[in-house]
């Protein structure tokens, strides 16, 4: 049978059973208000992208930082851009881009580290500053990253806590007086699902606990609301959602009425008070700086500033209400063309629990995905049974949701 091409499919070009279905999708693009931020990105022709989830797109803006910070900063000024330029600064500088991203005060958060290290930073902090002999067990939301969960057992056994699991929805249940420390994701890798980041945390403050939550599939696609949502700490990642390239540097959030009263575990000369007075003795610096350690990664830090750029023109506000639009008209192509095809549905529908991504079941999920990206559809492949598509509202449109519906309609 030959396969219609969707990759270059538009509307009155559709199948005829598609054709409402694609027609739909052009007159959303035309109305969309985020459609002139594509024009930020540098996008391969020959692809559709649906993996912003995993690593966001090149944008112009990151291109040209990097390209200013070898060009002229690294080959002209060398070793005096440390201080006649931005590079000492540029991690707490591209942390208040992201403090305004995910609802935080300027100067609580600061970029740097993976986010594997950075989640050992503060669920270490958490545990030495609430731990004692009695308050010992170290909660873990056990659908959580893998790495999230191979940290936490770490910081457990280092500050010879319990390591206890629970679902995030049951966590409520489990705070009592023995919990230190409780760490979740605000966003399911898998299945999307938006936890009630609000209730959570307020139980576990009404216990005496505090709480890490990773945003990492969370920050640059939903409001994260950190500051009004009372958080302790936060995790996230650059290179999702933010766009900011492999490898990115993470970044650490940290309540501006605790950050001065805890110690992160690896100090080092850019997290001191005084890093150029070469004292012998450790001095943390004040606020969020002190959770730095070694010298900043500076290329990758310029990158992600750079990428962060887009975000100062399009609110994260409108890019939810992109995301969710996104997420609803696939889910309307899901009804119509797949449902009866042996896919399922994994994440929500109730688009106010759903993040920046769907999940779609089905038993040749991973032959599936292979599939798809051998026409141009970039997609990703979760055990046992997940297809994830992520919903990046900044670059994608309405005709790329039309175009893989369209395409997963032929797939079986």
């Amino acid at each position: 049978m030959q396969r219609f091409d969707y990759f270059t499919s538009k509307g009155n070009h559709s199948p005829m059973s598609m054709s409402p279905y694609f027609a739909q999708a052009e007159a959303l693009d035309a109305a969309n208000p985020l459609a002139p931020a594509r024009q930020l990105f540098d996008l391969p022709s020959d692809q559709r992208y649906f993996l912003g989830n995993s690593l966001g797109p090149l944008t112009h803006s990151a291109r040209e930082a990097v390209n200013q910070a070898v060009n002229a900063e690294w080959k002209t000024g060398l070793v005096r851009t440390w201080h006649d330029g931005d590079w000492f600064d540029i991690a707490t500088e591209t942390g208040n881009r992201i403090a305004h991203i995910i609802g935080a005060p300027s100067g609580s958060v600061i970029a740097g580290d993976s986010t594997s290290v950075a989640l050992f930073k503060v669920l270490s902090a958490a545990a030495q500053k609430n731990a004692t002999p009695t308050r010992n067990v170290l909660l873990c939301d056990i659908n959580n990253f893998p790495t999230d969960r191979y940290v936490a057992r770490s910081v457990a056994d280092l500050f010879h806590l319990q390591y206890k699991e629970c679902a995030v929805s049951e966590m409520i249940t489990h705070f009592n007086e023995n919990v230190a420390v409780a760490t979740a994701s605000m966003i399911d890798f898998r299945s999307a699902e938006i936890h009630d980041v609000a209730s959570v945390t307020a139980a576990a403050h009404a216990a005496g606990a505090l709480v890490v939550w990773d945003l990492a599939h969370a920050a640059g696609v939903i409001p994260c609301d950190v500051e009004r949502h009372s958080i302790d700490f936060a995790v996230g990642c650059g290179y999702k959602y933010m766009n900011g390239g492999p490898g990115a540097p993470a970044f650490m959030y940290v309540a501006p009425h605790l950050v001065n009263e805890v110690q992160q575990p690896i100090p080092g000369w850019f997290g001191h008070d005084a890093p150029f007075a070469f004292e012998d003795a450790y001095r943390p610096a004040q606020g969020t700086a002190r959770f730095s350690s070694g010298t900043t990664n500076i290329l990758s830090m310029k990158a992600l500033h750079g990428a962060l750029e887009v975000f100062e023109k399009f609110p994260i506000s409108s890019i939810r209400d992109g995301s969710i639009a996104l997420g609803d008209f696939f889910i309307a192509g899901f009804d119509e063309h797949l449902s009866a095809s042996g896919f399922t549905l994994g994440s929500p529908r109730n688009s106010t629990a759903r993040g920046g991504h769907i999940a779609l079941l089905h038993d040749r999920a991973e032959e599936l995905t292979e599939e798809l990206i051998g026409d141009g559809f970039i997609v990703d492949f979760r055990p046992p049974n997940v297809i994830r598509i992520a919903l990046s509202p900044l670059f994608l449109r309405f005709n790329d949701i039309a175009a893989l519906v369209g395409r997963l309609s032929d797939a079986t």
